[in-house]
């Protein structure tokens, strides 16, 4: 008996031992599966403007919920909507707070709670690349509720579009969604993707991913990304009528774990530094054009549960 015993032990200890076959990680879609997505994530920005050292530190967080409504020839559409949203901002300027769950005597917050339950949609491939965004400008329709002038709600809406606007939703989810390649895999291989970065910049992160490890229940990922500036050139409207341009470069890197038989991630956290200069383009109270030296470092981290 103590033979079998131990006979049967050493099969059960090798069994796990044996290598998995190369797998195909993709999602799988079912309409009517709902999640949760959380994001918690901090950035600071380092300027240097006319010799002066400047910082603005912001902390997001947010939340919303995502039901896959109908399948599409390479993946999913979802209906998706914010459930909770807090950004908290110091900097020079002031410190501010807009939190949707906030006093509602505070106008800033109530922004955000005009912007909380709104249906917008966005379609995703088995490999987690998000083909189109629709229905972002829902995200405004309670800001005519605000009480705000026709200048005041144009200027709000712009800055709303430049911070959860399509390329920045788009690039948001595209960061916290795995992307895999259209192949089987085994630790140690390694793809590469392009993806819009999540701000209003002109900037790429090309991410070079590894399938660190896997086995029954967990495929551990990582990806190292460099930032690229895609067009030097292109005029970007700030706040306030300001016009300017980016030269702007640096890297990123994500660590990620997600279900091999669904290919959803579960945890990820990306960190990342940029360096570089924004032109201020001359114009209004802006004599001439000004060069900004700038750096922007961040870290993040994104859970997505099945409900």
């Amino acid at each position: 008996m103590r033979i079998l015993f131990f006979l049967s032990a050493f099969l059960l200890a090798s069994a796990f031992s044996f290598p998995l076959p190369d797998a195909k990680l993709e999602y799988t879609f079912k309409v009517g599966d709902e999640y949760t997505w959380t994001q918690t994530s901090k950035q600071k920005i380092k300027q240097s403007i006319m010799g002066m050292e400047q910082s603005t530190e912001t902390a997001y967080d947010s939340e919303l919920k995502m039901k896959i409504i109908s399948l599409t020839a390479t993946g999913a559409k979802f209906e998706t909507s914010f459930t909770k949203m807090k950004n908290t901002v110091k900097s020079p300027m002031g410190d501010m707070i807009m939190d949707s769950n906030g006093s509602d005597d505070v106008k800033e917050n109530k922004i955000f709670k005009a912007m909380m339950n709104k249906t917008f949609f966005f379609t995703m491939t088995k490999r987690g690349v998000v083909e189109n965004i629709e229905g972002v400008e829902n995200l405004w329709s309670g800001f005519s509720s605000l009480g705000l002038t026709e200048a005041e709600a144009a200027s709000l809406q712009q800055s709303m579009d430049q911070m959860l606007g399509k390329n920045s939703l788009k690039g948001t989810f595209e960061q916290a969604f795995v992307s895999y390649p259209d192949k089987k895999i085994k630790p140690g291989d390694t793809w590469t993707t392009q993806i819009g970065a999540p701000m209003s910049f002109p900037l790429r992160t090309d991410n070079t991913w590894t399938l660190v490890d896997i086995n029954a229940t967990v495929a551990n990922l990582k990806a190292d990304g460099i930032f690229v500036t895609t067009d030097k050139e292109k005029t970007m409207s700030l706040p306030g009528g300001i016009k300017a341009k980016v030269d702007l470069n640096g890297n990123q890197a994500v660590k990620a774990k997600a279900n091999p038989k669904t290919g959803w991630p579960t945890d990820l956290s990306v960190t990342s530094e940029v360096k570089g200069k924004m032109i201020v383009l001359a114009g209004g109270m802006i004599p001439a054009d000004m060069e900004i030296p700038m750096e922007i470092s961040s870290e993040g981290t994104f859970t997505i549960v099945k409900k």
